[in-house]
């Protein structure tokens, strides 16, 4: 098993590898008076910065605010159409179940309000009398609208 080519050994090359460098080398210490005035100095940056954005997330807060203050009213009188419009599907509801009954009157049962209201004050009915008209799921997916948002 001749090879074809001659073998050569690896060695080290001419005149031998340098010197190993085998001393300790301390690296130089920081001044302490410099580490400080460093932490200071980005500490002070910081906190100019953080309080500059506070302001501006401030001013924008607060007008935010107002603009909810703004919208509120006709936020409420959107509400109130939609109620409304509620009552009114409810009653013409009613007056159709109840169209063949004798001496039946719209919102009463039997002559009698269905409601005592000395004040006349509008009277804010729960879920249950709201939705009587619909499924069970509509009530539920109502009560807890805000759960999918």
């Amino acid at each position: 098993m001749a090879s074809s080519g001659g073998y050569t050994q690896d060695l080290p090359p001419q005149g031998g590898y340098g010197p190993i460098d085998w001393a300790k080398r301390i690296p130089k210490r920081v001044n302490g008076f410099m580490v400080f005035g460093s932490f200071i100095a980005f500490t002070t940056a910081a906190w100019v910065i953080f309080m500059h954005r506070r302001r501006i997330e401030k001013g924008h807060d607060l007008e935010v605010n107002d603009a909810r203050i703004a919208v509120h009213p006709l936020y409420e009188a959107e509400r109130h159409r939609m109620l409304m419009r509620l009552h009114r599907q409810n009653r013409d509801e009613e007056r159709e179940l109840m169209k063949n009954v004798p001496g039946w009157e719209l919102g009463t049962f039997y002559g009698e309000p269905v409601f005592y209201n000395m004040r006349e004050r509008f009277y804010h009915p729960t879920l249950e009398e709201l939705y009587a008209h619909t499924k069970w799921y509509d009530i539920y997916n109502k009560a807890f609208e805000k759960l999918e948002h």
